[in-house]
């Protein structure tokens, strides 16, 4: 049996070597295909899931609020995180209320303000985000209104009670968003409840969550059956344009990657039969010595895995580089490389080497030695 099995590869280690002009092509239109297959199938794995996480910095996708005119309560917003559960890349509860400065109502939005800065990412502070109990921000078209800058005291007021509180508050920084919270003033949930009596309660609670649109509605779902008194959005303008951008880019993948396929495979076929066609005389030799079809095809077999093998594992190779260049070019993105991909890779290879090899296999057991010795 080994005899036999060192015989099987002596052969073929021979029948590359006296045709390594076709061996190399053969090996280059495996590697050429697999390269590429393997290069946009990272690019398909990775590059959405990377840029749905860059497209976090448009802020939330998801929202909660109160079902009915009540606010909600701490109690609702654990309900909601666990709900949520792992999937959530950021929360953040808001409580909105009115107070006064000279007179003159100003809206204030209380928050988790390090959990805001990860939901709303796109903020700019000119200035720090507060850090004490005493430090507010304000934003820009306030900031303009009441000439407020960065280190200035603020006087605000509770307006609804007749010896409502009142506080001298620090500004630490401008903040500008172009969105709504540049008519804001923003500050902690700690500093807004010594305006509010101390109550938690919230308007409204943002999360960023890493999903795509058939999960963020599964979550709405449970969210609105939870009997937990919330009711829960989509913020479809940034989650369809995450699932449209992934969408789209897996599609055209997968049209590429097929006529990749069909182009590998035409390639492949027509080499082989070229080698068929070369080696015809010493397929029938073999056949009038003794040699069976199958042992012909068996040995043509193992040629075309091998072929498979070094060709995929060049492609790999190949593949990954070209990943990583197409999505720093295109996507500015770092590839995260799933070595997965080298395996697969082979395996799709030694594949492709096979069914390329189908025909030319029919061909040589249709070999007659006595056409082929004789010249025919």
């Amino acid at each position: 049996m080994n005899n036999h099995r060192k015989m099987y590869l002596r052969m073929i280690t021979q029948s590359f070597w006296h045709r390594v002009s076709r061996v190399i092509i053969a090996s280059l239109s495996i590697a050429v295909g697999a390269a590429t297959l393997a290069g946009l199938g990272l690019v398909a794995y990775t590059v959405p899931a990377q840029m749905s996480k860059e497209l976090r910095s448009y802020g939330a996708n998801f929202v909660i609020v109160p079902d009915g005119s009540q606010a909600l309560t701490t109690g609702q917003l654990t309900a909601a995180d666990d709900i949520v559960g792992g999937s959530a890349l950021g929360r953040a509860p808001y409580q909105y209320t009115n107070l006064l400065f000279n007179q003159q109502g100003l809206t204030v939005m209380g928050t988790m303000l390090d959990d805001a800065k990860a939901v709303r990412p796109y903020w700019e502070i000119d200035g720090d985000l507060p850090t004490g109990p005493d430090q507010i921000l304000v934003g820009e078209n306030v900031a303009e209104t009441y000439r407020f800058a960065v280190g200035k005291k603020v006087g605000l007021t509770e307006p609804t009670t007749a010896d409502g509180t009142a506080k001298q508050l620090t500004v630490s920084g401008i903040l500008r968003t172009g969105g709504a919270e540049d008519d804001l003033i923003v500050m902690s949930l700690e500093t807004l409840a010594e305006f509010t009596g101390g109550t938690n309660e919230f308007n409204i609670i943002e999360y960023s969550v890493d999903g795509d649109q058939v999960r963020l509605n599964s979550l709405v779902e449970d969210v609105n059956s939870s009997g937990q008194g919330m009711e829960a959005e989509v913020v479809r303008r940034i989650s369809q344009t995450e699932t449209g951008i992934a969408q789209t880019l897996q599609t055209l993948i997968w049209i590429v990657s097929i006529i990749i396929v069909l182009l590998t495979l035409i390639s492949i076929t027509a080499t082989l039969n070229a080698v068929v066609s070369e080696r015809a005389r010493e397929i029938g030799l073999k056949k009038a010595l003794g040699a069976l079809a199958r042992d012909v095809m068996g040995e043509f077999v193992g040629e075309s895995m091998l072929l498979g093998l070094i060709g995929g594992a060049v492609g790999a190779a190949a593949g990954i580089w070209i990943a990583n260049f197409i999505s720093m070019r295109a996507f500015a993105v770092q590839l995260d490389v799933n070595w997965w991909v080298v395996p697969i890779t082979l395996i799709f290879s030694v594949i492709i080497a096979l069914v390329g090899s189908l025909l030319p296999a029919r061909r040589i057991s249709k070999i007659n030695p006595v056409d082929v010795l004789g010249g025919e």
